[in-house]
């Protein structure tokens, strides 16, 4: 069904969101397809808002929220310019397979595309209509009687509302000011740090029965994946003291070469790839669950301004996605302006516990990852091995058990 061709116009009429990424977009197109006004503001300029380093999993339960929206046409082009994903899984740094699934674990033909950012970002934004989203506006604060919000900006414009939605990320400024604060407390540190780039895949040998492949060594790891049209997405992570860089060991190859040198192919290949691309470095960061509430009155947040999370499973852009398309499908069941505060209080209660869930699952996968000893580096690769395949999936089954679908 497409809620799109609805006559009956929702009681909420004017959503205003704030912050310009997947969580954003995504909320602005479902918006659009449940007949609501909406309005996207972004502090960063139209270009680098359209950025972004690396790759993104869009995987299975995401990817059935976007065939829901805009008659499949995002679906569609996330289909015909990523890459799908097939078997994959981690090895030991020595290439020892530790643990391999494929889709069929998860009853599917493919767990979903990746693609990178830029590319997503393009696609999400060529969904909406011209005028949706607005660039260079930096939100300052809020203001919210019993029926709407207004929303002011530091240039000094305004906006009014029947809801506010922060969905500005790690260090988001709603969230803030839902806390009367001028900024949030620092974000908590994972004790490791990420490179992301990409590379050419015909210049390397990989093996063609995978998508994807994480390595594990001790106290760092090293993954690719394919987001389509030939091109490969690497990520690698290594426990380090916050706020390092790479400077002193010539740059961000030479680091990546000195940590991984012992690892065993593709990954010195994929290394030999990166002589000309560019490196992004940064620090992992990370929030506890705020639990049953993110919001106040006719605020609500989604996505990394509610429930950041460290990037080992791949989800943290999908729970956004599903954040994004169950906040738009509980607004449309209001009955009358009153019940709009307490849906998205019961929208905020519904998602806490997945949501949670997978913050503390991304949590766990990260430390075993990341073990740093080599005893519990050993233990760690007996346990994968020997754990029969089948049990080892219930690790992530649950991931894929969503089914969104629009509600009358």
């Amino acid at each position: 069904m497409q809620i799109s061709a609805k006559a009956i116009k929702p009681l909420v009429s004017k959503v205003i969101v704030i912050g310009g990424g997947i969580g954003g977009l995504t909320l602005a197109r479902a918006c659009l397809d449940a007949n609501i006004e909406v309005e996207l503001y972004e502090k960063r300029q139209l270009d680098a808002m359209l950025s972004g380093a690396g790759g993104i999993f869009i995987q299975r339960n995401a990817i059935r929220v976007y065939k829901l929206l805009w008659l499949e046409k995002i679906y569609q082009r996330f289909y015909a310019q990523g890459g799908k994903i097939f078997k994959g899984g981690f090895k030991s740094k020595s290439g020892t397979e530790l643990y391999i699934n494929s889709p069929e674990f998860a009853g599917e033909e493919d767990l979903g595309i990746c693609l990178s950012r830029r590319e997503l970002q393009q696609i999400l934004y060529e969904a909406l209509p011209p005028g949706i989203v607005r660039t260079g506006m930096t939100f300052e604060k809020f203001e919210q009687t019993q029926d709407s919000v207004q929303v002011y900006f530091q240039d000094g414009s305004t906006t009014t509302g029947d809801i506010l939605v922060g969905a500005d990320g790690l260090y988001s400024q709603v969230r803030a000011s839902l806390s009367s604060k001028e900024r949030l407390e620092e974000p908590l540190y994972s004790g490791m740090c990420c490179w992301r780039g990409f590379f050419n895949g015909s210049s390397v040998s990989l093996d063609k029965k995978y998508s994807w492949m994480e390595f594990w060594g001790r106290g760092n790891r090293f993954g690719y994946f394919d987001v389509g049209r030939g091109q490969f997405s690497f990520y690698a992570f290594n426990n380090s003291e916050q706020g390092g860089n790479d400077d002193c060991v010539g740059g961000s190859l030479n680091a990546l070469k000195l940590i991984f040198s012992d690892y065993a192919e593709p990954v010195p290949s994929i290394l030999k790839a990166l002589e000309n691309e560019s490196i992004y470095r940064d620090d992992i960061f990370d929030r506890q669950p705020l639990g049953n509430c993110w919001g106040k009155g006719r605020v609500t947040l989604i996505g990394d301004a509610a429930h950041p999370v460290q990037p080992n499973l791949g989800q943290g852009g999908c729970m956004a996605v599903e954040d994004a398309f169950e906040l738009v499908n509980s607004l449309t069941k209001a009955a009358s302006r009153d019940q709009v505060v307490l849906l998205l209080r019961q929208f905020e209660s519904s998602r806490s516990k997945r949501v949670t869930r997978v913050f503390t699952t991304s949590r766990q996968v990260g430390q075993l990852g990341q073990t740093n000893s080599a005893i519990g580096c050993l233990l760690r690769d007996w346990i994968y091995r020997l754990t029969p395949t089948w049990l080892a999936d219930l690790q992530f089954k649950w991931l894929f058990d969503y089914q969104p679908s629009w509600k009358e």
